[in-house]
């Protein structure tokens, strides 16, 4: 099964990468970065879930990004992390602007709603956060907010039809509580074909 991760040239990547392909033996990750995109990639490559990277910019300076999401939107699960959050949010309708301070390797605990992509993690958890850019505003149609910091900072996105949501942390530092169980609730989630599966536990073969 291959999971497309969409590369916005980060450092991150492939810590991503290594995480999700130690999580169960049948998936493959396949990454390319924005400007590799084309139409017809999903069907070709039989994608069967994506994951938007983190990376630096805008989420509005990634169009060949937002237009390759915008055609896969509500086919196959979707997760985004930092910029890839951003992103969905943005695409949806909603504020990304710059928060009070840049954030940089700094663990703030975060609050969670108990649904899809936290289960039965704890509430609240640490979590390692790098950016400058926050989702703000009122929250895009169609999105809930599923995580935020005690000062209001959203944190998570999950839409309220499909499945696709959206990390503003990252899952897959060290800093990171339960991030590699995030993103094996998320592969479960693609290995059974969407509708926020959390029915059995990933086994290595």
């Amino acid at each position: 099964m291959n999971i497309l991760m969409i590369d916005n040239h980060d450092s991150f990547t492939y810590n991503l990468v290594h995480y999700m392909e130690d999580s169960a033996s049948d998936i493959e990750v396949i990454v390319t970065k924005p400007e590799a995109l084309y139409g017809g990639m999903m069907e070709e490559l039989d994608i069967s879930g994506i994951v938007i990277s983190p990376g630096p910019s805008h989420p509005s300076d990634r169009p060949e990004v937002i237009d390759f999401i915008n055609d896969a939107w509500g086919t196959v699960p979707i997760l985004g992390i930092c910029l890839g959050h951003q992103m969905l949010w943005h695409m949806a309708g909603g504020t990304v602007g710059r928060g009070a301070r840049p954030i940089h390797g700094h663990v703030s605990a975060a609050i969670h709603d108990g649904g899809w992509m936290f289960g039965d993690i704890p509430s609240p958890f640490n979590v390692a956060r790098y950016h400058s850019l926050v989702a703000e505003g009122e929250v895009p149609p169609g999105f809930e907010v599923s995580a935020w910091t005690g000062d209001g900072v959203v944190m998570a996105i999950r839409h309220k039809e499909h499945d696709i949501a959206g990390l503003q942390y990252h899952p897959e530092a060290i800093l990171s509580e339960h991030g590699k169980k995030q993103l094996e609730s998320f592969i479960r989630t693609v290995m059974e074909g969407g509708h926020h599966v959390r029915t059995h536990e990933i086994q290595k073969k």
